[in-house]
Order: structure tokens, then sequence, then C-alpha cells
């Protein structure tokens, strides 16, 4: 643990494991103990500029954190063993328990666990894609708890007109009890009018797993294109996002889907825990 002063606030800096209630590398006010949800990536890049180091551009909480803990304050240089030019972020390992303890941290948080709930109950209260309010409830809700942003798009795709468009596709809750992939694409085309991949993933997801208990689906979000080239070898954030633009879906899942394999991760919910865990361990 390191205690540094940034805007006149000293703050507790932890690396992983130092905390056993909290094992993830993480900051708090030093006068209170409370994390700074939301602000600690932001106070550790003004800390290391401020400090003579500049963060790269994929800079993670963890990647910041590493840098102050290995950072000699009096010279303002980092004294790790890595060449701070060339230095790539620090990623949790991939392993089951890695995997298992992130989604322990996702589901237990006071913010993204109740929100989880939220989401569970609502899609179980309303299991079905039949009627158009229904649909256009679980969209706003799906869009505000992940930060789909879909009210930039309003002028070319209201929530009315993507409600109406998942209502008209035919069979639809078969073929999400199903995992039929090609939903994500119909979704994320809609009518032309913006590509929803991102969203399209996380609406088919939601229902897969919180009403059918399956784990067909994985989520396509920015934190997925960072992170999982430092994952799996020969895969670029520019091939990820092909994916997307082309709309190929199956092609990205697939992907995921046989990475878990090769790495022996066959633990239940291992796609939505996955996610999870990318997103949680290198937000």
């Amino acid at each position: 643990m390191k205690t540094i002063t940034i805007n006149g606030v000293e703050y507790n800096v932890y690396g992983y494991n130092e905390i056993t209630d909290y094992r993830q590398p993480h900051i708090t006010v030093a006068s209170s103990g409370e994390i700074p949800s939301g602000k600690q990536l932001g106070l550790l890049k003004s800390y290391l500029t401020d400090n003579g180091i500049t963060p790269i551009n994929s800079a993670t909480t963890h990647w910041c954190i590493n840098r102050v803990l290995n950072m000699d304050v009096a010279s303002g240089t980092d004294t790790s063993e890595e060449n701070q030019t060339i230095i790539a972020p620090s990623f949790l390992e991939i392993s089951s328990e890695n995997i298992e303890e992130q989604n322990r941290l996702v589901v237990s948080s006071g913010n993204y666990g109740k929100e989880g709930l939220i989401i569970h109950d609502v899609l179980n209260a309303y299991p079905t894609n039949d009627d158009l309010n229904i649909i256009a409830m679980k969209i706003a809700i799906i869009d505000v708890t992940n930060s789909t942003h879909l009210s930039l798009y309003k002028s070319q795709l209201s929530l009315y007109d993507l409600a109406d468009f998942i209502l008209k596709i035919d069979g639809f809750d078969e073929r999400l009890a199903k995992g039929d992939p090609t939903l994500v694409n119909i979704i994320a085309k809609n009518k032309g009018a913006i590509n929803l991949f991102s969203f399209a993933s996380k609406y088919c997801t939601y229902h897969n797993v919180e009403i059918y208990e399956r784990d067909d689906y994985s989520i396509f979000d920015g934190i997925v294109r960072k992170t999982l080239p430092q994952y799996i070898k020969g895969i670029s954030s520019n091939k990820i996002d092909s994916w997307r633009t082309s709309y190929n879906y199956e092609e990205f899942n697939n992907c995921i889907g046989e990475f878990l394999d090769k790495k022996n991760i066959h633990i239940p919910f291992r796609r939505r825990k996955f996610d999870h865990f990318l997103w949680y361990a290198n937000r």
C-alpha cells in the first residue's frame, strides 16, 4: 500500500490481494476509506501526469495503479522493470478462479450488483417480447444500466422504432431460448439507421441468461474490443471491430467460446462471467 496526494486529498493505493474483502487494485480516500467509484482512473492519470509520467492511450485503472506503486515519487520516474515507453497494460491472468472472483465482485457490488438484480427481476416479470410497451421498457433498462447511449441516435432510431422492430422479428423468443446468434445481427442492423451491435449482444445475452438460464451469447462492447487482444494472440482490436462493422456476431461469439475451451474454462455461465471479468478487472 502507498499513500499519495491528489489535489490536496490523500489516497491509499492498493495492489492485488492487499485487502482481503476487496482484492483487486484500487484507491481509497485515506480519511474515510471510501473508493472514489467512477473517478479512480481520472485521479490516477492526473497524479501520474503531474509526476512526469504520461499514461498510455489504453491505460486502465489497474495499469495506473501498477505505475504508481512502482514509482519513485522523489524523482517522478517509473521504477518498474518494464520501460515506460513500451509497457503494455497489466492484465489479470485468465483462470476459472479469477473469473469467478471478478464475477463475485460485480454481483456483490453496491451499484452494478443491484442493477443486475433489477434486470433479472424485470425480465422474469416480463419474459416475452410480444408487447411493444414492454419491449420499450426493457430496452430502456438495458440501455441505462449498460451505458449503450441509445439516446445519442434518437434522430436516427427512436425507442418506439427499435421496440417495434424487435416486436416484428419472427419467432424472436423461441430463437432467444435456443441461443440463435443471428438475432444479434438482425437487431444490430435494425432499419439500417445505426449499428447497434453492442446493444443487440446485450439484449440477447440478458434474456438468454436471466430467463432461459442458458449461456449462448457473449457481450460485445468497447472494453471487450480493447482487452480481448491482450488475452487472445493474433486477434487485434481492428479484427474484433470488423466483426461489428460486418455484422458477423457468430464469428465473434465462436472466438470467445473457442478461447474459453482452450483455457479449460468450463464453469457455469462461463461467457457471462468472462464478460464480467474482462470489464470489471480492466475497466
